[in-house]
């Protein structure tokens, strides 16, 4: 490795700095933006590649035109790309590799792909490094220059951001679908669902409002001040991170618990370091056709609320309150609250993994 100097050291600490001020909505362009300050290039790109589908995309800076020949051609020759063989050879290790380091500039020189797509844009050196794979598809960094090749420094000061910038990349993306999710989800209608992110100790960093109330009406330990997580999906938990015992029985991956004539179906996502649970409430049989907004106005009514308080949680009018209590009743054939809530929730049930 060679001596970085101080100055370059300093320029990437600002630039990984600067990348925790991007919106997670707009991670792409920012990102590239506050690495051209690191590494210069004349064009900066986010490739995201499935080599085994052969689609691929890519976030480019400055964004570039490119005519329709020039389109067609990438299309066309872009798996023949010396990088790529490796980049698939080496993928997770980190590492940066420049052009030069793969392919003698002759030999690239004489490949379709540059004279078809490269040449015409005056783009003569190259460096790549990996960000991170999912489900097979490669999510990769690429630089272009016109001029003089990337130098050790350059290549140096990439493989040093690289872990940097694929976190960033991975959290961003995560906390964007996250907080898009927790904003919709309490909209969506036909069933109740709720969004948990973990923290440490299968502890409760934040959740929605459906989440809360499908915690308390299926598991006799609510959900209490600590945030902690009920009994049960703390045990869940543990299992579903232990390693793999072949002579143990299988897990399923759904947690799965029946009440009334309900049923609570829990889910496990990878986010941040600690996870994310989906809670999706559907009837166990159709006798119970409640839309999410019905189920959450019984769950409160049923729990001492009046429709004044239940308005004013879920935000709407106590007219449109009585409303849903109308059509819970004609949907389930009861004729008073303590009924419906009986005829919903039933005894408390039994837990289980299916």
């Amino acid at each position: 490795m060679t001596d970085l100097r101080a100055s370059d050291v300093k320029r990437l600490l600002d630039a990984l700095r600067e990348c925790e001020r991007v919106p997670a909505d707009d991670a792409f362009p920012q990102v590239l933006e506050v690495v051209s300050t690191v590494v210069a290039a004349d064009i900066v790109a986010i490739k995201t590649i499935n080599p085994y589908g052969r689609h691929f995309d890519h976030y480019l800076r400055p964004r570039v035109e490119i005519t329709t020949d020039l389109e067609n051609a990438l299309d066309r020759l872009f798996f023949q790309h010396p990088l790529l063989g490796h980049v698939r050879q080496t993928v997770g290790d980190g590492r940066s590799i420049r052009l030069s380091d793969v392919i003698p500039r002759g030999a690239w020189h004489g490949q379709a792909l540059y004279q078809e797509f490269y040449r015409p844009q005056g783009i003569e050196h190259q460096m790549m490094c990996v960000l991170n794979t999912y489900h097979g598809t490669i999510t990769c960094m690429g630089f272009n220059r016109t001029g003089a090749d990337f130098s050790d420094t350059d290549r140096e000061l990439l493989e040093l951001a690289q872990p940097y910038l694929a976190a960033f990349l991975r959290a961003r993306h995560a906390t964007a679908w996250l907080e898009a999710a927790l904003a919709s989800l309490d909209d969506i209608d036909g069933a109740a669902h709720g969004l948990v992110l973990l923290g440490r100790h299968a502890t409760i960093k934040t959740m929605n409002r459906a989440a809360r109330m499908l915690l308390a009406a299926y598991f006799s330990r609510p959900t209490g001040e600590n945030r902690t997580l009920p009994d049960e999906l703390d045990a869940w938990l543990t299992a579903r991170r232990r390693p793999a015992d072949p002579t143990m029985p299988y897990l399923a991956s759904d947690y799965v618990v029946e009440q009334g004539g309900r049923r609570l179906t829990i889910q496990l996502f990878p986010y941040d370091a600690c996870g994310a649970l989906l809670l999706s409430e559907s009837p166990s049989h159709p006798g119970a056709p409640l839309t999410a907004r019905e189920s959450e106005v019984l769950w409160l009514v049923a729990h001492g609320r009046t429709s004044v308080q239940t308005a004013r949680i879920l935000q709407i009018s106590p007219r449109t309150v009585e409303k849903h209590l109308a059509n819970i009743y004609a949907k389930l054939g009861v004729a008073s609250r303590t009924e419906a809530a009986l005829h919903l929730f039933g005894q408390p049930g039994t837990s289980g993994q299916s």
